[in-house]
């Protein structure tokens, strides 16, 4: 049922597709580059300080032009990447926004006296602003993550399998905090969505009938009906907070254990120093995307 209400939300970009295209293109474009720097890194790192091997100008200035060429090509794909996804973001809020009034100019006098109107400001711009989220973000790191874990799998298996694999097992064990802390972030965003929509209520009412809180000495009332749903969207958000905060240090401890069993690994069957940096490379770049699609599941059940 996520993905059902998610894809229905990704429908609202559908008249701007190219962008999306294109910009997951340049996050393709920055997502192969990045891998790209891996065998640079380590024909670098071998012909430099290597003490048998003499420093040639000629295989410096190549090694360092195809640094700044990945690099550069890095640069541009994160650019547009970046841009033309939040370009798409933006505007599907806006769309949202319009069309959400839109609907409003067309319901029942009955609903207008029956709901708040601090609520429909709430939903109308607070709400569709968290979806901005799910579009922009979300998009970027699924057109950029998966193919550097692609390509970073396919790099580090054709160096040494056997401890790519073993690295590979400790992937389940970073899923489970994603799943356990999804459910809260869902239920914590829905009722702090639900606080700040009272909060907008409680300031509409009290400026529309400052004359009434005026003549029956009542502001002391009202700031403290205000005070008490603030503290409480403040401990909502919190927990939104918490959870999000949590899942990285948890992902990178495990990394750490990856991190100490490679090390291991490679003091017992002497690899080279400068394999094993760039096989360590590898390592940090397949545990950075699931860092980050990690906060993707948390974004869309925020969402």
């Amino acid at each position: 049922s996520d993905w059902e209400t998610y894809k229905r939300l990704i429908a609202y970009s559908r008249p701007y597709t190219w962008r999306l295209v294109l910009g997951a293109l340049c996050g393709i474009l920055f997502a192969g580059s990045t891998v790209g720097l891996l065998p640079t890194v380590q024909n670098a790192l071998g012909r430099f300080f290597d003490p048998d091997q003499p420093l040639e100008l000629k295989m410096a200035a190549i090694l360092g032009g195809t640094v700044i060429l990945l690099m550069l090509v890095r640069g541009v794909g994160q650019y547009y990447n970046a841009y033309l996804v939040q370009w798409v973001g933006n505007r599907v809020v806006m769309d949202l926004r319009v069309a959400t009034f839109a609907h409003l100019q067309d319901l029942s006098v009955g609903f207008f006296n029956a709901t708040q109107t601090g609520e429909m400001i709430s939903r109308t711009v607070n709400d569709s602003t968290l979806l901005q989220r799910a579009v922009s973000t979300v998009l970027t790191d699924l057109a950029r993550q998966p193919v550097v874990l692609v390509g970073a799998v396919t790099y580090a298996l054709t160096r040494d399998w056997k401890l790519t694999f073993c690295s590979l097992v400790l992937f389940p064990l970073c899923l489970l905090p994603i799943l356990g802390f999804g459910k809260r972030v869902r239920r914590a965003s829905k009722e702090g969505q639900e606080r700040l929509a009272e909060i907008v209520s409680i300031m509409q009412e009290t400026i529309l009938g400052v004359r009434i809180v005026k003549a029956f000495c009542m502001e002391a009332r009202e700031q403290s009906r205000f005070a008490n749903e603030c503290h409480s969207f403040f401990r909502r958000i919190m927990r939104v907070a918490k959870s999000k905060a949590l899942i990285e240090p948890i992902i990178v401890l495990i990394s750490g254990f990856g991190l100490v069993f490679a090390l291991s690994y490679a003091a017992h069957t002497g690899m080279k120093w400068n394999e094993f940096i760039t096989m360590t490379i590898a390592l940090m770049l397949l545990y950075d995307p699931v860092k980050r699609l990690s906060k993707i599941h948390l974004s869309i059940q925020q969402s």
